[in-house]
């Protein structure tokens, strides 16, 4: 599945976060995540490494909730 990926700016008392949407005209940024900045970071593969997590558990979040926030490898 091909998403676009977009990284949360890091404070010392919350570190980077990636957001994962699919690409899809309808995704959005949830409501609930938009007092955090997002800056777009990738359009890549689920099954990308970076993202540090599997393909099968984003693209589970993703069909459950429409994204999938994970933390950064690498």
């Amino acid at each position: 599945m091909q998403v676009n990926v977009f990284i949360s700016t890091g404070t010392d008392d919350s570190p980077r976060k990636l957001l994962v949407l699919p690409i899809d005209p309808g995704a959005a940024i949830p409501s609930h995540l938009r007092s955090t900045e997002w800056q777009h970071f990738a359009t890549t593969l689920a099954s990308d490494k970076l993202l540090g997590a599997q393909a099968a558990v984003i693209e589970a979040d993703i069909a459950r909730n429409g994204y999938s926030l994970v933390s950064p490898t690498g």
